[in-house]
């Protein structure tokens, strides 16, 4: 297994602790900069020192104060012979915090003016499906005939009118 699986696991771990209400960000980012440096990752390196003594050197070399989720996953990263990762693991979850924390521009694309009521219901329910806040733009186009065209990033969902009918006219013709 890769080291890029193996802290992605960890990081989604960590990413669910902090979606949970838990403010770890920090303290992660603390002890992954201390791993990172040289001195702290020969000793992490060598098997001669004690997995307690190592993280005892992470944990003193951030000021002594982390959390208890940090502290006990570093304490676990050096059992396992893992705390090298904690760069990795930090990085990982910041670019899962950042995509959490991103919105998504939805394009809509309806035959008739859409109600405030109707938009923020269409909102809710794209924000529920893709799991993501969503800003909606909403254009009219009456050639749709009826139903909605919406356009997220690459993707195109098409519950339009004239393409339902397409479909209809092409099947019959076959």
């Amino acid at each position: 297994m890769s080291t890029t699986q193996i802290s992605r696991r960890y990081a989604s771990a960590l990413f669910e602790l902090i979606h949970e209400g838990s403010k770890i960000e920090d303290d992660l980012a603390k002890v992954a900069a201390v791993a990172a440096t040289d001195e702290v990752g020969a000793v992490l390196d060598c098997p001669e020192y004690p997995a307690e003594l190592k993280c005892s050197i992470i944990i003193k070399a951030t000021g002594g104060k982390v959390s208890g989720e940090v502290e006990r996953l570093v304490g676990l990263l050096v059992e396992r012979g893992k705390a090298c990762l904690l760069p990795e693991i930090n990085a990982q979850v910041e670019e899962m915090i950042h995509l959490a924390a991103s919105k998504l521009d939805a394009e809509v694309t309806v035959a008739t003016s859409l109600n405030k009521a109707m938009q923020d219901k269409l909102c809710k329910a794209l924000v529920s499906s893709t799991g993501k806040q969503v800003r909606l733009t909403v254009s009219e186009d009456q050639s749709i005939l009826g139903g909605m065209v919406v356009r997220i990033g690459d993707r195109k969902i098409d519950y339009s009118l004239r393409t339902k009918l397409a479909g209809l006219r092409r099947a019959l013709a076959s």
